[in-house]
């Protein structure tokens, strides 16, 4: 698994079966690829396998945020085809300011 710190306010996931564990408030769902390729997958679910985030990739340098503004136990990336996806927590989308380091 490849999950990064999960007391920042942006969790990076980076592999299929990435789980960040326990209930949490997230606000929004960042998939960034610059290696995409239109049809690329990515799915998204919670603790009991209900799907939270479904998307399918248009073309290379994908970038797409999906807003959520709710409590998600358990989040896991179960399929990702390409790129990262960003759990952002905590706080207003319109008021986060992004890291990707």
């Amino acid at each position: 698994m490849a999950v990064s710190d999960t007391t920042k306010a942006v969790i990076q996931m980076t592999a299929a079966a990435d789980k960040i564990t326990g209930r949490k408030f997230y606000t929004a769902l960042h998939w960034v690829s610059k290696s995409a390729i239109a049809g690329d997958d990515l799915l998204v679910v919670d603790g009991d396998g209900d799907t939270v985030w479904e998307e399918v990739s248009d073309g290379s340098n994908f970038s797409k945020l999906f807003p959520i503004n709710n409590y998600v136990t358990d989040l896991t990336l179960q399929t990702r085809d390409s790129g990262t996806l960003y759990a952002i927590q905590g706080q207003s989308v319109k008021n986060v300011k992004i890291d990707y380091t």
